[in-house]
């Protein structure tokens, strides 16, 4: 008795009956075509069984296809994207997020579905750990972030003076989950920069200061007056971090100066600071500290490093007695000259 061919099966989601019943006419003699016609039908077929490719369609009544693509990465599923004539740009997100190959409906014939579909089962990207590896970090971060805020919360309604005593401390504990959430989100696959205004960022940063004692003054110098290509939440989280470091360090006061140009945004922290505080971030900061990832001292300086490293910048610590100005540059985009006022 000798062994039989038994076709690929391959989840079809598309929306599309008439289309999909193309594409099982196209291909059915070579590969079983199970059908989905929404993400959460695909999700439930995903959940439920075993399949050897997922043929995607870009836009779907429920959203669009490059939200089931990390999913069907973690289960190490190869994807053949498709949409429309005219999107070139989809398709190079498509496959930079992890898409084995990307397909025109209009010029779908068997030959190139077929060839598509046998590719992609058989050429599965080299880097496939990496991009699952990211995915389930922004995950994990983000459940425990979630986690971190529920617990809180709970503290908070036990008792008002117990809020009251614990609040900076709880509230810093937030602030580090938020810049932990904010470092996975730059690591995922689907992050992509937007437009921000430093000023705008700097100001909310000083705003969620206000909770802590001894509450410093804040002196915000701003002279971004062009928009940044960065991550809001991410710049954010730098500004406040420091901030706090400064705060809960005892210093009088504290200065925040901001500038952008069209090559390089900056962000400078000045505030007084006591001896053993300026030794560990010295130590944080210094190229044999980045070079072994040596993750000990202060959680907020790690955390900012992380952040400014992943957002291809530079950090480091300019001393003077008794005073810390931790400076930040970080990569610019001059198409995004959009002037700020106020």
């Amino acid at each position: 008795m000798s062994d039989s061919f038994t076709p690929p099966r391959v989840l079809l989601v598309e929306d599309d009956s008439v289309f999909r019943m193309l594409v099982k006419r196209l291909v059915g003699e070579d590969f079983v075509i199970e059908e989905a016609s929404s993400l959460d039908a695909a999700r439930q077929a995903l959940s439920s069984n075993r399949y050897e490719c997922v043929l995607l369609d870009f836009r779907l009544p429920d959203g669009t296809g490059l939200q089931l693509l990390p999913e069907a990465i973690l289960l190490d599923l190869p994807v053949v994207m498709m949409t429309a004539m005219g999107h070139e740009q989809l398709a190079v997100d498509a496959i930079k997020q992890g898409c084995q190959d990307y397909l025109i409906k209009d010029d779908l014939t068997r030959a190139s579905l077929c060839r598509s579909l046998a590719n992609a089962m058989r050429h599965m990207q080299a880097d496939r750990q990496t991009l699952r590896c990211r995915i389930a970090l922004q995950k994990i971060v983000t459940a425990a972030a979630t986690k971190c805020r529920d617990t809180s919360a709970a503290i908070r309604q036990r008792s008002a003076i117990e809020a009251d005593t614990h609040e900076p401390l709880l509230d810093q504990l937030e602030h580090l989950m938020d810049g932990l959430v904010a470092y996975a989100r730059l690591t995922s696959i689907s992050w992509s920069p937007e437009p921000i205004s430093l000023t705008e960022v700097a100001r909310e940063a000083i705003q969620d200061q206000q909770h802590l004692q001894p509450q410093a003054p804040i002196e915000l110098i701003s002279h971004s007056t062009l928009l940044l290509k960065s991550d809001r939440e991410a710049v954010k989280a730098i500004c406040r971090e420091l901030l706090e470091l400064a705060a809960l360090d005892g210093a009088k006061s504290v200065t925040l100066e901001t500038s952008t140009d069209a090559e390089e945004a900056k962000i400078d922290v000045r505030f007084e600071s006591k001896a053993e505080t300026l030794k560990a971030i010295s130590g944080q900061l210094s190229p044999q500290a980045q070079l072994n990832g040596e993750s000990g001292g202060n959680m907020s300086i790690e955390v900012v490093r992380l952040l400014v490293e992943q957002l291809n910048g530079r950090i480091w610590l300019e001393e003077a007695p008794n005073t810390a100005q931790i400076r930040i540059k970080l990569p610019s985009v001059s198409q995004f000259s959009g002037v700020i006022t106020g």
